[in-house]
């Protein structure tokens, strides 16, 4: 049973795995075929650096999400990790306010992106440019569930007794 709660993360995971390929070859290709037809032609394809920003926007967001999933971002805890274990957890819960502030803040700005942005249109391709806010609003909102998750586990696993020390992984 345990393996059909996580077909489900699974199957997300590698939908997003293959967002990200799919990005950054469509950013290679387009951005290797402008450069060939500068060079070679003397002209280039119109949008194709609105289309290569717009899949970087996106890229950046998506790994980001990753990354918090795999607790890979960067920390820095030289003196959290000296302290005793209830110093620890009152850093960790510090750390979930400050980030889950921070997280507000950007869903708040990137939502009034999206909506300043959805009726003006690229000068090329004409996407509306709400779609570059969507990104970083899809982060944020990702990564503050994500961040929601870990604090309940935190929690029920502190009320149980059963779960040890919950710990947040990083790359040091």
């Amino acid at each position: 049973m345990a393996d059909m709660s996580h077909k489900p993360v699974s199957v997300l995971r590698r939908a997003a795995e293959a967002m990200l390929a799919i990005s950054m070859f469509g950013m290679v290709c387009a951005v290797f075929l402008n450069v060939v037809m500068r060079y070679m032609f003397n002209t280039g394809l119109a949008g194709y650096e609105e289309l290569s920003r717009l899949l970087f926007v996106w890229l950046v967001c998506i790994g980001a999400v990753l990354a918090t999933v795999d607790h890979q971002h960067l920390r820095f805890d030289l003196v959290v990790d000296r302290l005793p274990a209830p110093a620890q957890r009152l850093c960790r819960w510090l750390s979930r306010g400050l980030i889950g502030w921070a997280l507000y803040h950007l869903i708040l700005g990137a939502w009034a992106q999206i909506l300043v942005g959805i009726d003006s249109r690229s000068p090329v391709l004409g996407y509306p440019l709400g779609l570059a806010a969507a990104a970083i609003f899809f982060m944020a909102a990702c990564m503050a569930v994500l961040l929601l998750r870990e604090a309940w586990q935190d929690l029920r696993c502190r009320h149980s007794g059963a779960c040890g020390a919950v710990t947040t992984h990083s790359v040091k």
